[in-house]
């Protein structure tokens, strides 16, 4: 189903970002990925060629807007279009209003939203020569409406709602011309390896959702026909703060 198609990734040179390129690549997509550093990018593409993929990674900072110019053009000198864009890079902070500094909160807001937003509209020509593009927003439940159950910083708060918003308003527009958007919020999640079978004995609440059940919801949205359309999906699941408290 997802064979031969290209995919963007952001934020692929580690966590799930890389494994996002790896799983990717096993279905017989070629993936397109950003890092910040050079050495992740070898990683990932040593892990997806050792298994005879395709892929292909580029130094990108998503907080600088000349860095995401550059790369955005390089991806757009392929005259591939682009089938799977994730939106999945987003730098993490936690903490108080007061303990961080300037240069942090600019770099979280810019990094999980300004960048994803400029990313997406230097793509959208890539996107539109596609017969069947999909977006896939990785919000985190930190987006939802009155969640607070988590130490993220109120300015990853802040980045997450911006993006749950963008994502909204870039569903209903797109469908108009056939390209898919879903945001995705899922809580605190683990990532157990490349090859973890998903949990299924554990109880509703007793441990973190794998990052495998992730990735299989993903699949599952981008294996849809053209005519189902999931803009969004809400996972329940604990916090790490929760399980700290229950243990």
């Amino acid at each position: 189903m997802l064979s031969a198609k290209r995919a963007v990734i952001t934020g692929g040179g580690g966590g799930f970002g890389q494994a996002l390129c790896v799983w990717l690549a096993r279905e017989g997509v070629e993936v397109d990925f950003c890092a910040r550093r050079a050495d992740d990018i070898q990683k990932t593409c040593s892990l997806i060629t050792a298994e005879g993929g395709i892929a292909k990674g580029y130094v990108c900072d998503l907080t600088l807007p000349d860095s995401l110019s550059q790369f955005s053009s390089q991806l757009l000198t392929s005259d591939k279009p682009i089938d799977i864009l994730i939106l999945n890079a987003a730098q993490w902070l936690s903490g108080t209003l007061d303990e961080r500094p300037d240069a942090e909160i600019i770099n979280t807001i810019n990094s999980g939203l300004t960048g994803s937003i400029l990313l997406t509209q230097a793509l959208l020509p890539g996107l539109r020569r596609s017969e069947s593009a999909d977006i896939i927003s990785m919000i985190s439940s930190c987006g939802i409406p009155n969640f607070t159950d988590s130490i993220a910083h109120p300015a990853f708060f802040a980045s997450k709602h911006g993006l749950s918003g963008f994502t909204t308003k870039l569903s209903h527009q797109l469908s108009e011309e056939n390209i898919r958007v879903t945001g995705l919020y899922p809580p605190d999640f683990e990532l157990t390896g490349l090859d973890a079978f998903v949990d299924s004995q554990s109880r509703m609440g007793e441990r973190l959702i794998n990052g495998r059940s992730i990735w299989e919801t993903i699949r599952f949205v981008l294996a849809q026909p053209r005519s189902c359309h999931i803009s969004s999906i809400y996972f329940q699941g604990p916090t790490r703060e929760e399980l700290t408290v229950k243990g």
